[in-house]
């Protein structure tokens, strides 16, 4: 079904069929990550995509996952040959109309710094930046650089998401999307309060953990234990995200983590 028609463009949902079309604008992302399967697209982003279409020429899409009262948008790509023809836009007002239909009251993405006309196009949306992120490829070897602590990390219960969401300032139903997704869930404890003192959400075919949050350093060689046990033979690395956290970077890149993204995270209401 067409949402949005113009003289040039249309806009309508992410069909199936559409991977082939994903695949090729997928590196226009500019990201360091291997582009989705087919599987990832049919089961994990075309049911929360749509797709702008020159007649059969699909020239951008959005994926934007849902939460209780939040959208998360996680893509927006536009070919270069079809720019500044208002298909971003067209893109971005098609998910936030869906957004508020659903009720969600609130939406967020990151972007990179040096995009200036995905950032000059996101604050005229009323998103507006909150922090910066860093994605990161942690070798398993650089382990042994880290630091011991004594956390101790246990399974996420579906009865912990919501206190663990409101001390690591997730979106509310993120943990419960993610687990849907078939994700590995895990909280770090401190030993000293039994308080959170870390999560990590863990994707083992990515292979990479977001959100990935700790707020007490004798978390994180626990976590990262727990998720090399749990990461597929064969697999010598995994991707982390640090939000907000110059110092978690600052560790992870002295025992041996290599920074692949710098992004910017913007907030906004709908």
């Amino acid at each position: 079904m067409t949402l949005i028609s113009t003289a040039s463009f249309a806009v309508r949902r992410a069909l199936e069929s559409d991977h082939s079309a994903f695949a090729a604008l997928y590196p226009e992302l500019k990201v360091n990550d291997s582009v989705p399967g087919r599987h990832v697209w049919e089961a994990e982003i075309a049911p929360f995509a749509w797709v702008a279409a020159m007649g059969d020429d699909v020239v951008g899409y959005c994926y934007c996952q849902e939460y209780d009262d939040t959208g998360y948008l996680r893509n927006l790509v536009v070919a270069a040959r079809a720019r500044r023809r208002g298909v971003g836009r067209a893109l971005m007002q098609t998910a936030a109309a869906h957004l508020r239909r659903k009720g969600k009251q609130f939406w967020r993405l990151n972007v990179k710094p040096d995009n200036e006309a995905a950032l000059a196009l996101y604050e005229q949306m009323g998103l507006r930046v909150q922090y910066a992120s860093t994605a990161l490829r942690l070798p398993w070897q650089a382990l042994d650089a880290i630091p011991d602590g004594k956390a101790a990390v246990r399974p996420l219960s579906p009865a912990r998401d919501a206190a663990i969401e409101s001390r690591f300032e997730l979106p509310r139903g993120q943990i419960a999307f993610a687990r849907g997704l078939g994700r590995l869930l895990f909280e770090a404890v401190a030993a000293a309060s039994d308080g959170p003192a870390g999560l990590a959400v863990f994707d083992p075919g990515f292979p990479g953990a977001f959100p990935f949050r700790v707020v007490d350093l004798e978390a994180l060689a626990p976590l990262l234990r727990t998720l090399r046990s749990h990461a597929r033979p064969g697999d010598d690395f995994v991707g982390l995200v640090a939000e907000d956290d110059p110092r978690l970077v600052e560790l992870l890149v002295r025992a041996g983590a290599e920074v692949r993204d710098e992004m910017l995270h913007l907030q906004g209401t709908l």
